[in-house]
């Protein structure tokens, strides 16, 4: 785990990085009842555990890419850090990359400002972040906040075991865990079966 100072914030639900430390595995006195977390006729933001990083999860999710249906899936461009993941959802989102900002650290928080702007105007969605096990704790905090905020349902393939700071996270937001491929398949149809 990274270095932390005291009032380095990890999230938008106010907590600072230091209480992940704190709460660690035990069961953590400031989390909220589940029943506050939960919002009203949407699906939580789920979480699919690809524990042995099976290529069948991504080729899945991949296939029931539909936009007009609704179905958004995001495959990460590899980068080391999160920042091209802003500049990837936009694109699936079907913006020209040329009035996209350029990816970089400088135009990040206008990349996710349009993401936002982008997805309060469109139809409810699901939104399928595939890789999600490469991306830092603060864009998954910034993707479940994207819950709160749109009409879209984040979907977080994860390909790997959570992380503890993650399991932290999501003990503080409404969410399932999908650990099966059965499961995985259920909720991304094929684009093509989808619209018959």
């Amino acid at each position: 785990m990274r270095s932390i100072g005291l009032l380095d914030h990890i999230n938008p639900l106010g907590e600072s990085a230091i209480e992940v430390l704190v709460c660690g595995t035990t069961a953590c006195s400031r989390c909220p009842a589940t029943k506050t977390l939960r919002t009203a006729d949407r699906p939580p933001v789920t979480v699919v555990m690809d524990r042995g990083d099976d290529v069948r999860f991504t080729r899945t999710a991949l296939a029931a890419h539909d936009p007009s249906a609704g179905r958004i899936v995001v495959h990460p461009t590899v980068a080391s850090h999160d920042r091209l993941l802003w500049h990837d959802i936009l694109h699936a989102l079907g913006a020209d990359p040329r009035s996209c900002p350029r990816p970089g650290r400088a135009a990040s928080d206008e990349q996710e400002r349009a993401v936002h702007v982008a997805l309060q105007t469109t139809a409810a969605c699901r939104l399928t972040v595939l890789r999600a096990h490469r991306i830092g704790l603060g864009l998954w905090a910034d993707l479940v906040h994207l819950h709160r905020t749109t009409r879209a349902d984040p979907v977080l393939v994860h390909h790997a075991e959570l992380p503890d700071d993650l399991a932290h996270l999501l003990r503080h937001c409404d969410h399932r865990v999908i650990d099966t491929f059965a499961g995985m398949a259920r909720l991304h149809p094929p684009a093509a079966a989808s619209a018959q």
